[in-house]
């Protein structure tokens, strides 16, 4: 399947009514084209025939001269009426067959889609692209059907990458600077990947449409960090490796954003300051912007705590970091206990990417859509490690991230290499937010190491793990009360230790690669 010439990277579907005040429709169109958009779609719902061909006249001499095809919205008669270069339908609009015969073989022809069974019907019917959408609840129109997310995108370009005549794709549906890379990369799928994204109000509405333009189209195509994976990883490269990233943590100070349940802000604090990285915990989303743009900055999501509005506050911190490249850990606490949880979950890897998804055996299974057992917020499930291990690859594949299962052996995975690791105590078992800090550690370190996160996740369980173990058997500790304190000094004295050149706490790793028999 050859893709057609079109360039679909950046499409721009015009609104009227969304135009600043001070400037005009056929500015902002103008602009936009000068910042980089590769199509216009010039849609029209409530002018008058007359006003429509005159508009679209105008702006097909832009398009013209930019070398960038024109499409009408539904109106075949002003396509035809001003030899613009295709249509784009709706399911409730004018037939394929009859716009084709219409406007002849070399015009192009789009219409939107929701469901796979849409998307065959097109493709059978002769479209040359599929509108994919709306990808999330969107202003611009009244919607008719639920949202698709991310996931109803990959679903019909898994059925498309099966089909003999190649058929081009874009998203439509609340794209912008902070959801358009995700949409883009995480819709991907073995064979098909989005040919680019039709945006609406991030464009019209924009007092600067192109420089808005211009970032959207790097964002289409140039793939993320997160896309990256290193190839044939083992047990002693990496471990060579955890020194550096450790002591970085201490040198760079790395800024960890934490929305964390409150029974563990105080000691998720505690232990960001012990090994180095300096947190804070806020909800509130006015200020998230401005903690995304920070340097060394990264945000742990901690699913502990639940309020009506909970869904909202984690997707508005994961859009903040996202536009900003920043890293997110997500922590699905309890994700299999309830269905507010379950859909809370699956609401939130519909719309974002995670760095790093950590969670113990129930949370992880659950957010891979596995049958687990919880209770409250601890695993009641015990799995054999092949299963765990092929659970952990899987998610990791799908997501584009690394996943952490910890328990008696933490299983990590990026997709293509898996470790598992067997230190630990049975004290952080008997602690409240164990789990929690941990999402924090690795937080911490991924900041610093945008580049290799399975090397942050397995650093961050390695300190984590040993930590506890040395302040198991540290002077004083006599249970889980005297150990949190112990746990803090331990991490505080390896990282130091590391700074100034010691690692040899690592030589206690019990670590090895996991490969299936």
């Amino acid at each position: 399947m050859v893709p057609p010439k079109v360039d679909y990277s950046l499409y721009l579907v015009t609104d009227p009514y969304l135009v600043p005040v001070g400037t005009t429709l056929e500015e902002q169109v103008r602009r936009a084209i000068d910042g980089g958009v590769t199509l216009v779609q010039l849609r029209e719902k409530d002018a008058e025939t007359c006003d429509f061909i005159e508009r679209a006249k105008t702006i097909h001499a832009m398009t013209k001269k930019a070398g960038i095809p024109l499409l009408i919205n539904d109106r075949v008669d002003i396509a035809l009426a001003i030899d613009a270069e295709g249509v784009h339908i709706g399911q409730e609009d004018i037939d394929v067959a009859t716009a084709r015969k219409l406007l002849g073989p070399d015009k192009i022809i789009g219409m939107s889609v929701s469901y796979v069974s849409e998307a065959a019907k097109a493709v059978e019917d002769g479209v040359d692209y599929v509108g994919i959408g709306a990808i999330y609840d969107t202003a611009t129109k009244t919607p008719k059907k639920p949202p698709v997310g991310i996931n109803g995108a990959r679903k019909i370009l898994s059925y498309l990458s099966s089909v003999p005549r190649y058929v081009s794709t874009v998203a439509i549906g609340s794209l912008n600077l902070k959801t358009a890379r995700n949409v883009v990369h995480l819709s991907t799928v073995p064979g098909r990947c989005l040919d680019g994204i039709a945006v609406v109000s991030a464009i019209i509405a924009a007092e600067d449409p192109a420089a808005v333009s211009k970032e959207l189209l790097s964002i289409v195509r140039n793939p993320p960090y997160w896309m990256s994976i290193i190839p044939n990883r083992d047990v002693p490269s990496v471990l060579a490796d955890i020194p550096a990233v450790i002591s970085k943590v201490r040198s760079a100070t790395p800024f960890v954003h934490n929305i964390i349940n409150r029974v563990a802000t105080n000691f998720a604090a505690n232990v960001n300051l012990s090994i180095g990285s300096s947190p804070a915990m806020s909800e509130n989303i006015p200020e998230f912007d401005d903690f995304a743009s920070i340097p060394n900055s990264a945000l742990l999501i901690n699913m502990g705590y639940g309020t009506n509005d909970w869904v909202e506050t984690y997707l508005a911190a994961a859009g903040a970091y996202a536009k900003n490249l920043r890293p997110i850990v997500l922590d699905p606490v309890a994700a299999g206990a309830s269905e507010l949880r379950r859909g809370a979950v699956k609401s939130m890897l519909n719309h974002s990417h995670f760095d790093v998804i950590k969670g113990n055996e129930g949370e992880i299974f659950s957010v891979a859509g596995e049958a687990s057992q919880m209770r409250g917020v601890d695993s009641t499930s015990s799995s054999q490690l092949q299963k765990k291990a092929n659970v952990v690859e899987a998610l990791a594949a799908k997501e584009k991230t690394i996943v952490v299962l910890t328990g008696k052996e933490d299983v990590i995975s990026d997709g293509m290499t898996t470790f598992v690791l067997r230190n630990g105590h049975a004290y952080l078992a008997d602690i409240t937010a164990s789990g929690c800090v941990l999402g924090s550690i690795i937080g911490a370190i991924v900041a610093v190491s945008l580049e290799d996160r399975f090397l942050a996740a397995v650093a961050g369980v390695l300190l984590y793990t040993i930590a506890a173990e040395r302040a198991a058997v540290a002077p004083g500790v006599r249970g889980p009360g005297t150990f949190i304190p112990a746990l803090l000094d331990e991490l505080y004295l390896l990282t130091m230790a590391t700074a100034n050149g010691d690692a040899s706490w690592l030589e206690a790793a019990k670590i090895e690669r996991y490969i299936e028999t």
